[in-house]
């Protein structure tokens, strides 16, 4: 999966959650952050450190990889969101 946004994480962690049937309580307890961060963080209100993306990736059971670019362009609007 190819996540290129921070919104584009928050669908993930909302669609997935929902999937697993868990609540935002049960995901809060799975990665070590309130129930507060999880809301804020599915309701786009919050970017979240790279700590806490591996920590929800790894309670989903998915792990971050890294790979060379094939077309860096995208990436204005990744610093224009960041910004």
């Amino acid at each position: 999966m190819f996540v290129q946004s921070s919104k584009a994480f928050a669908d993930f962690v909302r669609s997935h959650r929902v999937s697993a049937g868990l609540t935002q309580e049960e995901l809060s307890s799975r990665t070590g952050m309130s129930r507060r961060w999880v809301q804020e963080l599915e309701s786009g209100k919050l970017v979240p450190s790279l700590e806490a993306a591996l920590n929800v990736a790894t309670a989903f059971g998915y792990e971050l990889h890294l790979e060379p670019m094939q077309d860096p362009s995208h990436l204005d609007a990744l610093f224009d969101e960041l910004a």
